[in-house]
């Protein structure tokens, strides 16, 4: 449950967790021009990847998609954190969208093959529950290392909490988990693998 609600967490903390660090961003990479395209680039690539949630589990199976997502996630982060230029920011924003797109809809869509059926609408109410999570410690967080003037920390520490699931992946999650994909659906008479 930690790797499933962890996924949905580490998304929504980094959403308001980066909102709280622009200002300290801009003063010292400079970039105000950019200052907005820092939330689009992110949520576009999300919006984006969460529509290849059922392809990557169909083609790597639970473990490695979420795996292979917090590493790109990992890696985004450490783009956005060591980034000279708003330009190089906005780089490392697109890999942590695009990697979060994938971990926010894995979750949602593993928990009926990695937990007992029991246990599924307490899954889905904890990691719905990550949202309330990430509007309260991610500006919490983001705050304290701009108060601070170290907002390049807050990113290494998401690196860190990234890095850390992707080793938790490795122990909870079950090497074909998700891997089984259903029957292709029908779309207007056409088989959809999707």
């Amino acid at each position: 449950m930690i790797v499933l609600a962890g996924g949905v967490a580490l998304y929504a903390i980094n959403v308001y967790l980066t909102t709280s660090l622009l200002p300290n961003a801009v003063a010292d990479i400079g970039g105000e021009e950019l200052y907005s395209w820092t939330m689009t680039v992110f949520l576009v690539a999300s919006v984006i990847s969460s529509m290849l949630v059922s392809r990557t589990l169909a083609r790597f199976g639970a473990r490695w998609a979420y795996a292979v997502s917090f590493t790109g996630f990992a890696l985004g982060t450490v783009i956005a954190g060591v980034a000279p230029t708003m330009i190089v920011m906005l780089v490392g924003r697109a890999v942590q969208g695009f990697a979060g797109g994938v971990l926010v809809g894995l979750g949602f869509a593993v928990v009926r093959t990695v937990l007992p059926a029991n246990l599924w609408q307490r899954a889905i109410a904890l990691m719905s529950a990550m949202w309330g999570v990430g509007n309260v410690v991610g500006p919490i967080v983001g705050g304290l290392f701009a108060q601070f003037g170290i907002w390049r920390g807050a990113f290494a520490l998401l690196a860190v909490i990234a890095a850390g699931l992707v080793a938790l992946t490795f122990r909870a999650l079950p090497a074909g988990a998700g891997a089984a994909g259903g029957p292709p659906i029908r779309f207007r008479g056409r088989r959809c693998s999707c």
